[in-house]
């Protein structure tokens, strides 16, 4: 049997070739000699002692096998989850099974244990010395008191990705009180809520870590008309060489992600300051590569 990858990604219809990182990532398994298969959350079932898949072989972003049901740890290598947020009951359901396949003998990217309670947003709560203000709450109130401490904040919803529901409040908004009730849907929803940097016009860096080591940043510019610099929004990204802020957070953070399993990561990071993990499904990896960089998802498949 030729060895195999299994990517547990969002539907194979749903990724971009080119720019996506999963199919990067599958490109290098089979530029490895592996063969590359997918499969959704749903399609992980177990049977008494054992992780069942229905896994299709693809090829870039197309299927060239049917898919067919297989004992994931006799099959794969590795497995490596890449399902965008947000999270829900089958996500999580997917994570406990494929947690209890590893002691089977699956190798699993991202740790799934750690997954199940790794907030892309709240993860970088356990590191407050990296951070800026920040505050994670539902009550408009405080909300109100931390934009007059801290000037202008950034809001987002928890359970977001790609610059949604992310808005910009300011003391002298006359849209504030209704602003804030729309993020909190009126105080029944918690949001991270941080200070305002305002070197993001001159990039949010996305440095770009496997096992702990950094390995390439992108520098990612809001389009002129944003806030956001989500290249999903119109930012324009490039890749740049580590900084001192990069190396010093990566330093401060790495024993930790190497003790939670936590094998291939994205941190942003705006004026030296961490802003958020990203752990379910890093991205980048095909700017990096496109502007000079190395092969982040080659550099990783060495290291299985």
């Amino acid at each position: 049997m030729k060895p195999a990858h299994l990517y547990v990604c969002d539907h194979l219809s749903s990724l971009r070739p080119v720019v996506d990182t999963t199919l990067a990532m599958a490109r290098a398994s089979r530029e490895a000699g592996y063969e590359s298969h997918w499969c959704l959350m749903e399609d992980l079932i177990w049977r008494h002692d054992r992780l069942f898949v229905f896994a299709r072989k693809f090829d870039g972003n197309h299927e060239v096998l049917p898919g067919q049901w297989v004992d994931a740890a006799a099959h794969f290598q590795a497995a490596f989850v890449r399902t965008d947020p947000p999270v829900g009951r089958e996500y999580l359901a997917g994570l406990w099974l494929l947690d209890a396949a590893e002691k089977t003998g699956l190798s699993v990217w991202n740790r799934p244990s750690t997954l199940t309670w790794a907030n892309e947003k709240t993860l970088i709560l356990r590191y407050p010395t990296l951070i800026p203000p920040t505050r994670v709450t539902n009550r408009i109130d405080e909300l109100k008191a931390m934009i007059r401490a801290e000037g202008t904040i950034v809001l987002k919803p928890l359970d977001g990705n790609g610059g949604r529901g992310i808005f910009v409040a300011a003391d002298d908004d006359r849209n504030l009180s209704a602003l804030l009730e729309t993020a909190t849907e009126e105080g029944r929803r918690q949001v991270m809520a941080q200070k305002y940097l305002d070197k993001v016009r001159e990039g949010d860096r996305r440095v770009l870590l496997v096992d702990g080591e950094p390995l390439a940043v992108l520098n990612r510019l809001p389009a002129d008309d944003e806030h956001r610099a989500n290249m999903h929004v119109g930012a324009r990204a490039s890749f740049v060489p580590l900084n001192g802020d990069d190396l010093r957070i990566c330093s401060a953070v790495a024993e930790s992600f190497r003790e939670l399993g936590l094998r291939f990561v994205g941190l942003d990071i705006i004026d030296g300051f961490l802003t958020e993990i990203n752990v379910t499904s890093p991205t980048g990896v095909e700017e990096v590569l496109a502007g000079g960089g190395p092969d982040i998802c080659a550099h990783f498949v060495q290291r299985l």
